[in-house]
């Protein structure tokens, strides 16, 4: 079995699938399965993995669209076999050492799950903008607080023992914010030991930043920031350079917000429902994507009907 089953959620963008899958393959530890989930993709995405022609991709395809991706990445897990499962998005980045430093990382804190430090590229408006990231996964003493600690899933690591107990993620609809910060807040609330590991190993390329990004089969910036890991610390340097200094929280802030937390309530949510209604965080960012509003988790006959007639005329074209 191998050390790390990796979990990619897809739903067509092959040419930025193809970046990611460069990253984990050129990870120094090479220990690891990697479980690409397709969200009812079309035929692009698995004539991708095939180029690749390496038996440790599997690749499973959903019949329908789920919409999000808590669905696929709760298959993902399931059919991890690694020791350890490592999330992450099929428009995010690893640097090299991604794996061989949160796989030590969480033996030797003993976690239940490891955060590692991230950055999120902020999208360039104009050709030849100065690069702007921000940085994420900051804990508390090397530990996740809930307050202060976004760790999205491209940054998670957790030992696939702990998954039993932890439990999968909850569907996008019903979260208070994004199903990977609902997950983390429920397993710190259920007792798991967090640490946040203080090595930056992730780019964010947030697709929901990027209007139209499920249009076009494109993926520049993954391709240039892929080239440029060639040499990883000159990379960081840039990136850690071009980030915004996050504001600090006056303490009175801080352990109102710990109440919450304690209370049950996540402190992030609080700042979603102000801006959103339940669910509608997700189909905000399908609009920006480009992509069509979530589909009916109960479609009808006709709509049923739709799809594989759809489907039929594919296969007698051979598209």
């Amino acid at each position: 079995m191998p050390l790390v089953s990796v979990v990619i959620a897809t739903h067509n963008r092959p040419a930025a699938l193809r970046q990611t899958l460069f990253s984990v393959l050129r990870q120094t530890l090479q220990d690891f399965e990697i479980l690409v989930i397709g969200d009812d993709c079309r035929p692009e995405t698995p004539a991708i993995i095939a180029e690749f022609a390496d038996p440790r991709i599997f690749y499973i395809d959903l019949p329908v669209n789920f919409g999000e991706q808590s669905g696929p990445n709760n298959i993902g897990f399931a059919r991890a076999r690694g020791r350890l499962v490592a999330v992450l998005n099929h428009d995010d980045l690893w640097f090299p050492d991604h794996l061989a430093a949160t796989t030590g990382w969480i033996d030797a804190t003993g976690a239940d799950v490891v955060i590692a430090r991230g950055a999120i590229i902020e999208p360039v408006r104009t050709r030849g903008d100065a690069l702007k990231t921000s940085i994420y996964g900051m804990g508390k003493d090397g530990f996740y607080d809930p307050v202060v600690t976004a760790g999205y899933g491209s940054a998670q690591v957790v030992r696939r023992a702990s998954l039993d107990w932890l439990g999968p993620w909850r569907p996008a609809g019903k979260c208070s914010c994004e199903s990977s910060q609902d997950w983390l807040f429920r397993a710190w609330r259920k007792g798991a030991v967090i640490a946040t590991m203080p090595h930056l190993t992730v780019l964010s390329i947030f697709s929901g930043q990027r209007s139209g990004s499920y249009l076009e089969d494109t993926a520049m910036e993954q391709e240039e920031l892929i080239d440029r890991m060639r040499i990883p610390d000159d990379l960081r340097v840039k990136v850690l350079a071009a980030a915004a200094v996050p504001s600090r929280l006056k303490k009175s802030s801080y352990l109102k917000r710990r109440v919450w937390a304690v209370c049950g309530i996540h402190p992030r949510s609080v700042e979603f429902r102000r801006k959103y209604q339940r669910g509608a965080f997700v189909s905000m960012l399908r609009k920006v994507r480009g992509l069509p509003p979530m589909p009916e988790r109960e479609p009808s006959v006709d709509d049923l009907l739709a799809k594989y007639r759809r489907g039929s005329k594919r296969e007698e074209t051979g598209e």
